[in-house]
């Protein structure tokens, strides 16, 4: 029930938004744009440079991307879909949700080991021994490992050096990445399984490892409109979200720039 309830309270936030604009006919329905939990802190400060300079108005609603795609099954009034896997969008794109001329895959992210700060651990550890060390002292955070991209990577970064049947035991699964974060951010947990961008966020917890690029799949981040969606304003955002400033923010946030400005 409360994945549910927690759609459904999405749902009536937003109409209640939509509503709210109502008695203002001249004034543009907002742009509304569904995202995945890792991207919080960057497109809300890009969001924010888009209505400065575009005028439109923009509500953002962030969940982990199968939460997100779920949404949009259910019928959830998006204009801009940005998850953080290849994966979950092809599922949306499959089921015919999605403008696919519309889609950019522009940012990427790495995965990082973090604990509380101040642990006392070895940094920059590259070697499995000792990544399997710091796994090992108590528990693990990490998003649903069979569902949420952060966790997914996770599992498979893990797998991929021989650790997860060790650590499996261990493991706390969380709704999202920034859930797994939260409990390494106030010590409920002896470590996590984040973006570096997470990480970066919250100076309660330190990177101790980046796990390597090539033990899971490339972390990226797509981004399409959704079919029947596309009014001017909201490919005018898909715009601004490939242009310079959307990417400088990204960058200054942690994140990595995939695809050329087109």
């Amino acid at each position: 029930m409360i994945p549910a309830l927690r759609f459904l309270l999405t749902t009536f936030l937003l109409a209640a938004s939509l509503w709210g604009t109502s008695s203002h006919p001249a004034r543009a329905e907002p742009i509304l744009v569904f995202a995945a939990a890792s991207l919080q802190d960057v497109m809300t400060d890009v969001i924010s440079g888009f209505e400065a300079e575009s005028g439109h108005r923009v509500v953002a609603s962030f969940a982990g991307s199968s939460a997100v795609a779920r949404q949009l099954e259910y019928g959830a009034p998006a204009d801009v879909v940005m998850l953080a896997n290849v994966n979950w969008m092809d599922h949306l794109k499959s089921k015919g949700f999605l403008k696919q001329e519309t889609e950019k895959r522009i940012f990427g992210n790495a995965l990082a080991l973090v604990v509380p700060v101040k642990t006392e651990v070895p940094h920059g550890m590259t070697d499995v021994s000792e990544l399997s060390q710091i796994l090992n002292t108590g528990r693990i955070a990490m998003a649903l490992v069979e569902a949420v991209p952060a966790g997914i990577y996770g599992k498979e970064a893990l797998m991929s050096l021989g650790l997860w049947q060790a650590v499996e035991p261990n493991v706390v699964e969380t709704d999202n990445v920034r859930a797994a974060l939260s409990l390494v951010a106030l010590g409920e947990v002896a470590s996590g399984i984040v973006y570096v961008t997470d990480a970066l966020a919250d100076d309660r917890v330190e990177i101790v490892a980046l796990f390597p690029a090539d033990s899971h799949a490339e972390i990226v981040y797509p981004a399409a409109v959704v079919e029947g969606r596309d009014r001017p304003e909201v490919l005018e955002f898909m715009a601004y979200l490939d242009g310079e400033a959307a990417r400088r923010t990204f960058v200054e946030r942690g994140f990595s720039v995939l695809e050329p400005a087109q």
